[in-house]
């Protein structure tokens, strides 16, 4: 999976309002871990042994499943205007 800058950004902004434990981060989820809308969704959760690591400049931006990881090898995660409500993370698959 690839992360666009804007996704980049955005997850480095919203981690600055957190007040996260050095085990905690952002995972992306899918239910039932997720219950928002649609089928992926962004948690605050503990670090597990395996999960692949998105990292900029030491900052830990997102958790992804290895399992996870592997099903969404042709895609992109960005952060931009949708039709459907605003901005948001979106999941693009190619």
């Amino acid at each position: 999976m690839d992360i666009t800058n804007n996704a980049r950004d955005e997850l480095k902004r919203i981690i600055g309002t957190y007040n996260l434990q050095p085990t905690q981060g952002f995972r992306l989820a899918t239910p039932p871990s997720w219950e928002g809308e649609g089928d992926f969704g962004i948690v605050v959760d503990e670090e597990r042994d395996g999960d692949h690591l998105v990292k900029v400049d030491g900052l830990k931006l997102l958790m992804i499943d290895p399992t996870l990881e592997k099903s969404l090898s042709a895609t992109i995660m960005d952060f931009k205007d949708t039709s459907s409500g605003g901005p948001r993370f979106t999941l693009d698959v190619y």
